[in-house]
C-alpha cells in the first residue's frame, strides 16, 4: 500500500451496526489532486466491537489496517473524514422530554412532524426528496445512534461537523448512503456511483454501504473537488445546526 501522504484526501466509511452488532464494516478511499484519481485502500471484513476494552478510533481501523503503526500514520494525515450512517444527535424535543421540560403536547398530523421523533435535518430531507429516514428515538436506529454518540468523543483527532465546528480538515460527519441508491436498502447505488465502488461488493451488504459512506467522507475531505463524485449537500444558510446535519450526495 502506498504511504498515506500520497493521497491529498482520505475518506473512511463506517456502516454502524449497533452495540452487539457482528456486522460492523469499514471502508477506506483515497484521492489524488494531481490526476484527480480515486482509489480504494481497503474494505474490512465484517467485525464486532470488543467488550474487553473501550472502543475508539483504533477499534474501527484495526480490522482493516491490522497494524497500530499504520493506524497512527493515517491519523496523522492532515485531511481525512469519517462518515457514519448513524445519527449524531437526537431531536431537541426528545432531549427536552427526557429532562422533563415538556409543558404541553399535541398529536401531529404526520409522524415526520413529531418533535420527539425527527430532527429538522430529517424533515428537510423528507420535504426535499420525499424520503423519511428512520427515527433514532422511535425506531431500532437508537441502537446505532447511541453507539455512534457514545464513541464520538473517542474518535480523536476527528471533530464532529457541523455541531462542534462548522467545518474541519479532520472531520466526523453523519452521512446517508440510502440517498445514493436507486431504490431500497438492497438496491444498487446510482450508476455513476456504483461504477466507482469495488467490484467485489454486493448491493445490500454492510460493506457496500460502508463504501458509500467512505465516498461521501472522501468528497467532504477533498472539499467537493473529486470530479467523479457528485457534490455533497451542505446545510442551507441559517439552518439550525444544534441537531446536526445529514451529509449526502446532491441527486
Amino acid at each position: 500500500m502506498l504511504p498515506w501522504h500520497h493521497w491529498d484526501a482520505i475518506g473512511i466509511g463506517w456502516d454502524v451496526r449497533g452495540w452487539q452488532g457482528k456486522a460492523q464494516a469499514v471502508a477506506l478511499a483515497g484521492w489524488r489532486r494531481e490526476d484527480d484519481s480515486l482509489h480504494w485502500l481497503g474494505v474490512s471484513p465484517l467485525f464486532r466491537l470488543s467488550s474487553r476494552g473501550v472502543p475508539d478510533i483504533f477499534s474501527l481501523l484495526m480490522p482493516l489496517l491490522k497494524s497500530k503503526a499504520r493506524c497512527d500514520e493515517l491519523l496523522s494525515h492532515p485531511r481525512f473524514a469519517l462518515g457514519m450512517d448513524a445519527p449524531l444527535a437526537f431531536p431537541r424535543g426528545f432531549t427536552a422530554l427526557l429532562r422533563g421540560e415538556v409543558q404541553q403536547i399535541a398529536i401531529p398530523a404526520r409522524e415526520i412532524d413529531n418533535p420527539y421523533a425527527y430532527r429538522d435535518c430529517e424533515r428537510w430531507l423528507h420535504e426535499r426528496y420525499g424520503k423519511k429516514p428512520l427515527s433514532a428515538s422511535f425506531d431500532r436506529l437508537g441502537n446505532n445512534a447511541t453507539l455512534a454518540l457514545a464513541m464520538a468523543p473517542a474518535l480523536t483527532p476527528l471533530q464532529r461537523v457541523p455541531q462542534q465546528v462548522p467545518a474541519a480538515p479532520r472531520a466526523l460527519l453523519e452521512v446517508y448512503p440510502a440517498l445514493a441508491k436507486q431504490g431500497g436498502r438492497v438496491s444498487c447505488a446510482r450508476p455513476e456511483i456504483h461504477l466507482l465502488l469495488p467490484k467485489t461488493l454486493q448491493p445490500g451488504t454492510d460493506q457496500y454501504d460502508a463504501a458509500l459512506c467512505a465516498l461521501m467522507a472522501l468528497q467532504y475531505a477533498a472539499g467537493d473537488k473529486v470530479k467523479a463524485l457528485p457534490p455533497l449537500q451542505a446545510p442551507p444558510a441559517d439552518f439550525p445546526l444544534d441537531e446536526g446535519w445529514i451529509y449526502h450526495f446532491v441527486p
